[in-house]
């Protein structure tokens, strides 16, 4: 068996004490350049803070490129703070260690007095990279700020804008103020020029019914004289009961007829009356007067007083009334229009020339308007007007006795 071989007395085996290098933040290039130009003939801490500098070397390069630039930046610091590196002294092989057992690794040398530590290196980093972002901030302030007054600039113009908005309406406010008020004085006098029309209106409908009333009041005057000059006493007994009588108390209200007229009509009725055409009664007659026919002339009983009043009904409503459609339907629709009921030859047996005369003077009127269609043989028929019509059916005010019926 080999002999193990003795290790040397004074030497021990003790795991290598490796010293950290008194920064934590070591340069990669630097210590490369460390480890590549350490010469053999250092000590024995140098070697070991070689190998130890290697190691360190190997972690940093595995940092990122922020962290290897701020490893940079404090190297290049440390560098300056530090001055120009002695150069080795090359040495001579007497120098030079013999081989033999390891020897007891020596302690690293203290750092120097005057060296600056790397905590105020890296306070300086600190203090630089917090000046650098708070100027940083500053420029971004400054810019906020701008923008800020931008917007107030923008703000002011746009409250003076809205100010002068303000002002131009105000203006134009004002201006449909004045044309308002000067409207409403247009209106105004347009609304009194307009009262003083309607008023005028009024007061010539008022006067033209007056004249109307008083036009009427002549015309049945004048008839009524007429037919009792010509001696046509029943047909001057069916305008007093039917027509003249209502209108008596209208007349009498009224200041532009004359009473004289009045005073006629009422000699003519008094005269009917005492020839026996006419009577008083005790009570008006179905709501009319208390005037109406005696019972020898009564129309609903005496085919004679029945005809001339249908004539005289016709008569009224063309010349005084100016209706043609109610002379046109009280003669076709009722025994005058029909000569096999006999009326038409009463009519011309009975009544004067004057009668007669306007008779004819309505028939011609009527057919010549479209309103009346005579036959050859007298029959009456309903002609084909164009013009406005109404619908209404205009009866007799009394039931003839020819057809014992009235149409309704």
């Amino acid at each position: 068996m080999s002999e193990k071989p003795q290790l040397h007395p004074e030497v021990s085996e003790k795991p290598e004490v490796t010293a950290k290098p008194p920064s934590g933040f070591v340069e990669e290039g630097r210590a490369r350049e460390r480890v590549e130009e350490c010469p053999a003939g250092r000590s024995e801490s140098e070697r070991t803070l070689s190998r130890h500098v290697s190691r360190e070397t190997q972690e940093t390069s595995e940092l990122t490129p922020e962290q290897k630039m701020l490893n940079d930046i404090m190297d290049r610091a440390m560098a300056k703070s530090q001055g120009a590196p002695k150069e080795d002294k090359p040495e001579t092989p007497t120098q030079r260690e013999a081989p033999g057992p390891e020897k007891k690794d020596a302690p690293p040398s203290p750092p120097e007095k005057n060296k600056p530590s790397s905590a105020y290196v890296y306070l300086a980093v600190l203090f630089g990279a917090a000046f650098l972002m708070l100027l940083l901030a500053y420029f971004v302030q400054q810019r906020n700020n701008d923008d800020v007054l931008d917007d107030l600039r923008s703000t002011t113009a746009s409250r003076e804008e809205l100010l002068e908005q303000i002002q131009e309406l105000e203006k134009e406010n004002e201006a449909l103020t004045g044309e308002n008020a000067r409207l409403d004085a247009w209106a105004d006098q347009k609304s009194n020029e307009a009262k003083q029309l309607s008023d005028f209106l009024d007061d010539s409908y008022y006067r033209q019914q007056e004249i109307n009333d008083q036009k009427m009041c002549l015309s049945y005057v004048w008839y009524l004289q007429r037919f009792m000059d010509a001696g046509d006493y029943p047909l001057a007994a069916a305008e007093v009961a039917f027509s003249a009588e209502f209108l008596r108390s209208t007349w009498e209200k009224l200041l532009t007829i004359n009473p004289a007229l009045l005073e006629q009509y009422d000699g003519y009725k008094q005269e009917l009356i005492r020839r026996g055409y006419l009577q008083h009664l005790d009570r008006p007659r179905d709501g009319g007067t208390d005037i109406y026919f005696t019972d020898r002339w009564d129309p609903s009983r005496n085919e004679d007083t029945a005809a001339l009043s249908n004539l005289w009904c016709a008569l009224e409503y063309h010349f005084i009334m100016n209706h043609d459609n109610a002379a046109s339907q009280i003669l076709y629709n009722y025994p005058l229009g029909d000569p096999v009921s006999g009326y038409q030859e009463r009519v011309e047996r009975l009544a004067s020339d004057f009668t007669l005369e306007q008779f004819q003077l309505m028939k011609n009127a009527l057919v010549e308007d479209n309103w009346l269609v005579i036959a050859e043989d007298g029959a009456m028929s309903e002609g084909d007007y164009m013009g406005l019509k109404d619908d209404a059916l205009y009866n007799l005010p009394f039931k003839p006795p020819a057809t014992g019926i009235k149409l309704e």
